[in-house]
């Protein structure tokens, strides 16, 4: 038997073969339910009392929130001398450029301003 040569594809059956590949079996969409109006019921007249007493007092409060700024301090990865001193030499000569483009433009535009004035 004659074996038949392959045809070497063309883009669009690549691009056919890989939408035939690329396709999922999508799940029927679910359909909403309707959001319930529920209002908030009124407190009763105790309970501002008993909220505000539940709350602890501003020193207790004060000294959790202290704990957890520390706790959270803790986690931080601080730089090290070498890294510190060579980001704020960035710092420092980005600045300087930003510093010196802007009165150069300042400058540039207030002897401008003073030849038109005159």
């Amino acid at each position: 038997m004659v074996e038949a040569k392959k045809v070497p594809d063309t883009p669009e059956d690549v691009k056919n073969k890989n939408k035939t590949k690329n396709k999922v079996a999508k799940k029927p969409a679910k359909e909403d339910k309707p959001v319930k109006d529920v209002a908030k019921k009124p407190a009763p007249k105790g309970a501002a009392v008993v909220a505000s007493a539940n709350k602890g007092s501003f020193i207790a409060r004060a000294k959790k929130f202290l704990r957890g700024a520390w706790t959270e301090l803790k986690k931080v990865n601080w730089l090290g001398r070498k890294e510190l001193v060579a980001f704020t030499g960035v710092v420092l000569v980005s600045v300087f450029i930003v510093g010196s483009a802007i009165f150069v433009v300042d400058t540039l535009l207030s002897k401008v301003l003073s030849l038109v004035i005159k």
